[in-house]
């Protein structure tokens, strides 16, 4: 190439490119694409491309302007929470990442709106009990703002309920994180927010330690299949088992131990919580959710005190799985 050449224009652009150009995530970019929101395909290698013209006009036709990413781009992390020990371990664990990140920090409501307008964070960790207004509602206002919602939220709570999680997912939270936070589980949230490892080698190191295992008892074949599509985008891959009685899970966890396991309350030979005890006290010790429809608070303490994790609404599981489980 002469000097003072200007580099040739792409033709497509990775998920990473795309993020870089929209402000957003590629976690953010990958569900736009599974939405149809923009139009993409794979390479042989099974990654995801969006060809330039495609995403000139999506820019276009959401007010995004078309800044071609310069590779020098750092990654934007707003932590809301007025504890210092919350902006410090975030600050600690994107040291120790292969990317460059700058973390700001607001310690109120009005603190969090003026750094969300100038900042403009890919990935914000907010806590939901906060001086004024509640993170509760400053999620709900993000997600409504058409500039700030892709951007991806992270609840933390001291105050952790299921109630308070189902409110928070409900309100666009993509996780939501119990204090003290665990650095390990941050660390885990920045690298699939900025999908900062290689999936090739991710998918390598799949196959050296075994895939994660994720056992689905359920006899609603719909419920089945959204929770399995929505797994198949996992990366790294997991391994969908099924299972539509209580007997069949407890001899498939026998055959090949799952770490998660998400188990329908209405299964026909459930008696008294007792599949779940068994499958709680396996030397595996998976973490179990169990689902009902309409879940009552008794409903609820049964599925705890037998071992699940949690008890959720399964209209509110099929959707937000992944975030659930951490896949």
């Amino acid at each position: 190439m002469s000097r003072g050449r200007t580099p040739p224009v792409k033709d497509t652009y990775s998920t990473h490119d795309v993020a870089k150009i929209c402000c957003v995530t590629p976690t953010t970019v990958i569900r736009w694409i599974e939405d149809g929101l923009i139009p993409a395909f794979k390479t042989v290698g099974g990654h995801r491309r969006v060809r330039r013209e495609d995403l000139e006009k999506v820019c276009q036709e959401r007010g995004i302007p078309f800044n071609v990413p310069t590779g020098s781009e750092v990654g934007r992390i707003l932590v809301v929470d007025d504890e210092p020990v919350v902006l410090e371990l975030v600050r600690d664990v994107v040291k120790e990442l292969n990317h460059k990140f700058e973390v700001e920090v607001a310690k109120d409501a009005f603190d969090a709106g003026r750094l969300v307008a100038t900042f403009r964070p890919q990935l914000i960790f907010l806590d939901l009990m906060m001086p004024g207004v509640d993170g509760f509602e400053v999620c709900t206002r993000l997600k409504k703002d058409a500039a700030t919602a892709n951007s991806e939220v992270i609840a933390i709570t001291g105050y952790y309920t299921e109630a308070n999680m189902e409110r928070i997912l409900g309100a666009g939270a993509a996780a939501c994180l119990k204090k003290p936070l665990d650095v390990i589980e941050v660390r885990g949230r920045v690298i699939e927010a900025f999908k900062l490892k290689d999936e090739e080698l991710e998918q390598a190191g799949n196959k050296a330690h075994g895939a994660t295992k994720v056992l689905v008892v359920t006899q609603n074949a719909d419920f089945r299949t959204k929770i399995r599509d929505e797994l198949s985008h996992a990366r790294p891959p997991v391994e969908v088992l099924t299972a539509q009685t209580g007997a069949d899970a407890t001899l498939v966890a026998q055959t090949a131990p799952p770490q998660h396991v998400i188990l329908s309350l209405t299964i026909p030979d459930l008696e008294s919580s007792a599949v779940i005890s068994k499958l709680a006290g396996s030397d595996n010790k998976p973490q179990i959710i169990a689902v009902h429809d309409d879940p009552s608070d008794d409903i609820r303490t049964m599925a705890r005190d037998a071992g699940a994790r949690m008890c959720l609404p399964t209209a509110m599981v099929a959707g937000t799985i992944r975030e659930l489980l951490g896949v």
